[in-house]
């Protein structure tokens, strides 16, 4: 009897380990999940990003119209000028006033004319200087807006390119784990055959290489989404992926505080809002112009002729047989009065720079915040690797203590699989401390706009 029972045993073993093995994906075989995607590094992902992301394009288009502003303000001191010429031909008849009879037209049918034409506004109570120096702020805007969504570009590469790392470790430690469940079923089924393991650790073991299975599963699935997430941050036209070599896990010496907090008050949030405060002050300062008179000069030349022929050094001749006519104005004006909408845009540009100091002040606090918090995280992360690192040793040690005590029949299979266990948390807290890491350095280098 107690050989059938044997027998039996036997048979639902093979047919267990028979039913896992045949059932596994290709993946649990080797790592995929790349989908065949180029590997790249982080710095050539950094750079695609900053030369295709909607941000870096659209900041860059921001420069050069500031660029083009800036021109059209100090083109405002110039005076407009416009040239004119013309010619024409009359021919045919004309109704006499003194006998009412129709006349041929006599003369020269051709008649030639140009003329020149220059204004400019002498006096307009500092609108045009504190337009420039709105300008010159705007533009400022511009450049911190672009070194701003270069980092943005850059913090955002990063999380996905670490998020693929991530992945791919932890396929590695779920690959890690399917050997050894695969052993541990192996050597449950050889114990269930000998008759000195019962069917439940059979059972177990198989459970376990099951999760073990998932586990690949899940990760490569992480790793494919990454590399979906990457190519889209990096602006790829072609499908790319984290280079495993490229890990960047090498030991920093992070700023002293002081130098923390100086960087960070200068970083670009910082001075993007310090640049939308110096707009705000010159748009106010502009708008006050507009209680003030204004002054402009114009001058103007006419010149016209009646000939049988036309020579293009008759076009600007003064005097002679031909008629010119030349002016010069000199206007000033004052608006009394435009039913209160100057006091409305003086009201509106008051509110801009109080919300925009307001912003700026927000920002400055916010930059504080997020230092304690992104240096802190990144303290914490580096100890945890340590710890984390201290726990695997001694789990993969406490491991084959247990399998070498199972082997001999003096521990139990609960006690082999809480081993197995906290070995496998060990290397996903592991996993989870790297990518906690290298986000908050990333997340730092971003607040302080310089690579750390």
């Amino acid at each position: 009897m107690n050989r059938r029972n044997r027998v039996g045993q036997t048979v639902v073993g093979v047919v267990i380990f028979g039913a896992v093995v045949m059932t596994a994906p290709l993946g649990a075989q080797g790592l995929s999940g790349d989908d065949g995607a180029r590997p790249v590094s982080l710095r050539e992902a950094i750079e695609l990003a900053a030369k295709n992301s909607p941000a870096a394009v659209s900041a860059r288009g921001l420069d050069r119209n500031a660029s083009a502003a800036r021109r059209q303000a100090l083109g405002s001191y110039v005076p407009n000028v416009n040239l004119t010429a013309g010619t024409g031909r009359t021919q045919g008849t004309t109704i006499n006033n003194f006998n009412g009879q129709l006349t041929s037209l006599s003369g020269n049918p051709w008649s030639y004319n140009n003329g020149l034409a220059l204004n400019v506004e002498v006096f307009d109570g500092g609108r045009r200087w504190s337009e420039i120096k709105r300008i010159r702020a705007t533009a400022d805007v511009a450049d911190v807006s672009a070194v701003s969504a270069r980092f943005d570009a850059s913090l955002q590469v990063k999380q996905q390119f670490y998020a693929a790392l991530a992945a791919r470790e932890s396929a590695a430690a779920a690959k890690a784990q399917l050997e050894q469940a695969e052993q541990q079923l192996k050597a449950s089924t050889a114990r269930l055959a000998a008759g000195v393991a019962t069917k439940s650790d059979s059972l177990r073991s198989a459970i376990l290489v099951g999760n073990a299975r998932l586990a690949v599963l899940t990760a490569e699935n992480d790793l494919r989404v990454a590399t979906a997430s990457l190519t889209r941050v990096a602006g790829s036209t072609t499908p790319i992926t984290a280079s495993p070599s490229d890990t960047l896990d090498t030991p920093m010496t992070l700023p002293t505080d002081e130098e923390l907090a100086m960087l960070a008050n200068d970083g670009p949030a910082v001075r993007l809002a310090i640049s939308n405060v110096a707009v705000a002050r010159a748009a106010k300062r502009s708008q006050k112009s507009t209680y003030l008179p204004t002054l402009t000069m114009s001058y103007n030349y006419a010149f016209s002729q009646n000939a049988g022929g036309f020579a293009g050094r008759q076009l600007f001749l003064v005097g002679g047989n031909n008629a010119s006519r030349q002016t010069m104005n000199f206007n000033i004006a004052y608006q009394l009065f435009n039913g209160f909408q100057r006091e409305s845009q003086t009201v509106q540009a008051d509110v801009t720079l109080t919300n925009a100091e307001a912003q700026l002040r927000d920002v400055q606090l916010g930059a504080r915040q997020n230092l304690t918090s992104f240096v802190r995280s990144l303290q914490n992360a580096q100890a945890r690797v340590q710890v984390q690192l201290a726990a695997i040793a001694a789990s993969e040690e406490d491991l084959r203590v247990q399998q070498q005590r199972y082997a001999l029949g003096a521990s139990t299979l609960l006690d082999l699989l809480t081993s197995q266990t906290q070995l496998n948390q060990a290397r996903q807290a592991l996993i989870q401390a790297r990518l906690d890491g290298r986000i908050a350095r990333a997340q730092l280098s971003s607040l302080v706009g310089r690579e750390l």
